[in-house]
This record gives C-alpha cells, sequence and structure tokens, in this order.
C-alpha cells in the first residue's frame, strides 16, 4: 500500500470518526465498510463495533471488535471496546480479561482500571474491585466515578463510615452532586439514622423529572388548617409506602389532593381520607405542595418511635376464583420489576422455592411478568393483574404473602397481611441492615435476610420453616 493511498484511508477514518461523534451512524458505517470492502482495516472494525455497542448490539460489537485484534492485537483501544462490550453484555468474567490485556499494553490509563474496577464490582469480587478503584484514582486523583463505586462497594460489604467517606469525597470534588448526597443519605437510613438520612434523601428531588412552573409553595410543616396540600408522585412503591403520613395531616381539616399512576388511581380513590385523586403530573389549584417521600423530613420521622394504626389502607376484597377455601392460600413473587437495577440481584430460582410448599398450599404468583404459559412448577395458579385495586383485593384474600418485591410487600403490609420479605444481604433502604426480622414499618411483615450475597438457600429454608409453622 502505497503512502498516498495510507493518506487516503486516514481521511476517510477520520471523516468516520467524526460522524461517529455527530451520530451519523450510518455514514460511518458506509465509509467503514467501503474501507473493508478493499481490505480488511483494524481501525474501520473498530469504528463499526463502537457503533454496535452504542446500538446495544452487543454480540456483534464484540465480533466486530475481535477482528480489529485479530488484524492488530497491540492496540489497546481494542481491548478496551472489546471490554465494554463484554460488559455491556454482563459477561464480566471476559469483560476483566479484556480490560487486564489493554492495562498491560498501557497501565496509565484510569478509565481503563476504573472499567476493571466495575466488572469485579458485578461478580463481588471487592478486594480486587476495590484495587482497581484505588488505582484509577492514583492516576486520577479526582475521579468522582472511582470515589462513587469504591462508595458503593463499601456498602455492599457493610462497611457504612468508608462508604459515606468515599460519597463525601464526591462532593468535595462535585458538590452539588446529587446521587453521592443521596447515597449517603440512603446508607444513614440503611443504619437507622433517620434524622441524617432524610435530610440527604431530599437530594433526591434533584434527579426527579420537574413538575413544571405551576406549582405552589412547598410545604415545608406550615400549618394546614384548611388549607390543601398536593401530594407529588414519586412511584406506587413510595405511594404506598408514605401516603399513611397524609392520613395524619388529614385530621387538620387539610384537603388531601393526591397524584397517582394511572395503576393505583382506583385503589386510592377508595381510601376515604384523600379527598381527591388525580393522573401523575397533573397538577390541580392547591395551597402548598410536597413530594411524598419528603414529608419524612418535614414530620421527622423515626418507625421506631412511631404507633400506626394497622390497616392502614382499605380494599375491597372482592371473591376471588384462585382462592381456595380449603387450602393455606399463598401469594408469591420472585422477581422485582424488570426496571429495577437490582432485578438480578433480588430476585429467586424458582428451583430454590419447590420443596417450600405442598399440597395443602394453594400457590398463587403474583410475578408481574409471568405468562400461564411460563408458570414456574411451584404455581397453582397465576393471578393477572393491571392495577393495584385488583392485586389488593387478592392479597387481601390471601393467608401468606412470600415476595422479593418491594411493592407487593408495602401493599401487604399496608393491608396488614402475613408477609414474608425475602431480603438479599444489603437491602433497599426501607427494610434497614440491623438484624432484625421484624420490619420497622410494617408489623405483619416479616424480613429474611442472605447470610451472605447471593444466598438464597438459607433465605428459603427459613421461609419454608416459617410456612411449615403457619
Amino acid at each position: 500500500m502505497t503512502e498516498d493511498s495510507k493518506d487516503i484511508i486516514q481521511q476517510e477514518l477520520n471523516k468516520a470518526i467524526n460522524f461517529l461523534g455527530q451520530n451519523k451512524f450510518s455514514d460511518a458505517e458506509s465509509i467503514c465498510n467501503a474501507i473493508n470492502k478493499e481490505k480488511d482495516n483494524s481501525d474501520a472494525y473498530h469504528i463499526l463495533s463502537s457503533i454496535k455497542l452504542y446500538k446495544q448490539e452487543f454480540h456483534e460489537s464484540i465480533n466486530l471488535v475481535k477482528k480489529s485484534i485479530k488484524i492488530n492485537n497491540k492496540n489497546p483501544g481494542y481491548h478496551v471496546t472489546l471490554g465494554c462490550a463484554y460488559s455491556a453484555s454482563k459477561d464480566y468474567e471476559n469483560s476483566i480479561l479484556a480490560f487486564k490485556v489493554a492495562i498491560t499494553l498501557n497501565n496509565k490509563v484510569a478509565q481503563v482500571h476504573f472499567y476493571l474496577g466495575e466488572s469485579y464490582r458485578k461478580l463481588k469480587n471487592y478486594s480486587e474491585a476495590l484495587s482497581s478503584f484505588y488505582k484509577t484514582i492514583e492516576l486520577s486523583p479526582d475521579h468522582v466515578g472511582a470515589y462513587m463505586l469504591l462508595g458503593l462497594v463499601y456498602q455492599e460489604k457493610k462497611q457504612f463510615d468508608l462508604s459515606i467517606q468515599s460519597f463525601n469525597k464526591c462532593i468535595e470534588i462535585m458538590p452539588d452532586y446529587a446521587e453521592a448526597h443521596l447515597n449517603i443519605g440512603l446508607c444513614y437510613l440503611l443504619i437507622g439514622d433517620y434524622k441524617n438520612g432524610w435530610r440527604e434523601y431530599e437530594w433526591r428531588k434533584k434527579l426527579l423529572d420537574s413538575p413544571g412552573d405551576k406549582l405552589k409553595k412547598e410545604w415545608t410543616g406550615q400549618s394546614l388548617e384548611n388549607k390543601s396540600l398536593l401530594i407529588l408522585h414519586e412511584g406506587d412503591g413510595n405511594l404506598i409506602h408514605f401516603i399513611r403520613y397524609a392520613k395524619e395531616l388529614h385530621k387538620d381539616n387539610c384537603k388531601i389532593i393526591l397524584q397517582c399512576s394511572d395503576a393505583a388511581i382506583e385503589f386510592m380513590s377508595k381510601q376515604k381520607w384523600i379527598n381527591e385523586v388525580v393522573p401523575e403530573n397533573n397538577i390541580p389549584e392547591h395551597d402548598y405542595h410536597v413530594n411524598i417521600g419528603s414529608m419524612m423530613n418535614v414530620l421527622q420521622v423515626d418507625p421506631n418511635k412511631i404507633l400506626q394504626e394497622y390497616p392502614y389502607l382499605e380494599s375491597e376484597k372482592k371473591e376471588e376464583e384462585c382462592i381456595e377455601p380449603d387450602k393455606l392460600n399463598i401469594g408469591v413473587v420472585l422477581e422485582t420489576s424488570r426496571e429495577s437495577n437490582a432485578h438480578d440481584e433480588e430476585s429467586v430460582n424458582s428451583a430454590l422455592m419447590q420443596n417450600i410448599f405442598n399440597e395443602t398450599h394453594n400457590v398463587i404468583s403474583l410475578d408481574e411478568y409471568l405468562t400461564n404459559e411460563k408458570l414456574p412448577k411451584i404455581y397453582n395458579k397465576h393471578f393477572n393483574y393491571t392495577n393495584l385495586s385488583q392485586l389488593s383485593s387478592l392479597i387481601s384474600n390471601l393467608d401468606v404473602v412470600v415476595t422479593v418485591d418491594h411493592l407487593v410487600a408495602h401493599l401487604a403490609g399496608a393491608l396488614n397481611i402475613k408477609t414474608l420479605l425475602m431480603l438479599p444481604c444489603v437491602p433497599n433502604w426501607r427494610w434497614e441492615i440491623t438484624h432484625r426480622h421484624t420490619s420497622p414499618w410494617y408489623k405483619s411483615v416479616t424480613m429474611y435476610r442472605q447470610e451472605t450475597p447471593g444466598d438464597w438457600e438459607s433465605v428459603t429454608k427459613k421461609v419454608k420453616q416459617q410456612i411449615e409453622e403457619n
């Protein structure tokens, strides 16, 4: 290949890179395919791989960058892309191998050590993850992402002082880093420090979509006598969890106006003390507004010190066809929401549950995403529901609920139905990190925690014992 032809190819590659930066993928692809048609080019394949990675076509991305590496295995950037593609496809073992090769070729790039640490963290290899993040910080002292993941690793190791210290380092670098403030709040809430927890929990509002300029004054504790309070929606789980405190405000002749998701409107409209229920993002006339999660900070709620009435929500108890009166009716949820970041960690394989139930049990699936055709053997039936009104009616008919899903746990707890909540080693902040089994929020909810990360077997054994004693 002549020097002139090399220059022409490089010019074309530069054009493709520019198109890539502008998200003009078809233009970049056309150039790279034309180059490869004449002769396989490692950079052209790498650009194509990057496009596929951006489009979340991970298998194609991996195959393309492997072609780059076959031509030139000494380019660390190719191995980094390969590692990123493996990581995005959740193949963390291979992502680690790829990042290690990249580091062998050039160990001075902080971001590659960061990527390596991310993969180790996903595999819960915390010692190697910590080592990688500290190496990242050595090379780039203000790498806020490394401090953020250091904080999450220490949180997963239950070393909350070090976790908070790491998040505070993020804030030193970026004072208005809302996610770091929020994570500090979640650490405090996990260990039961509600005063500090609620304060930092307020930073989550920076991460929420703005409701617009139609809102009146924010409620921060002012008298609500003969006033109207608009409570802003923050998810159905938060709705069920926190709405109990609005019931107390209603006693001051306060008009309660509640935003709800479509799934919750019918159910919440049945609560007699709620004056008006409106769809999410709807902003009717009101005197004050408050995010539903912010009521906790305003009221300085400590669940350990407040005696709640149960049930605090009412449900219409309809006759359900799936209920068998002569058996123990058990509702079961083995998967968290598919949209949850914690879906994989908090979901339980149905095979582990097979020995829990017997012929005296009527086991009903409450898993939102299951279909009758894909029903695991442990279930007798699947209950299809589209809203909380339907779900609450069924739960009201159950003897026991077994769940990993927070929404179902909140709803069953609010209805005062016996609930066995299966939790990972470090749970969502709502369930604290203490060794106690009783929930601070619901008297009918018993919590069963993993003894070590990923250990669902010990949890299911305890659940089985509890059901046998029922």
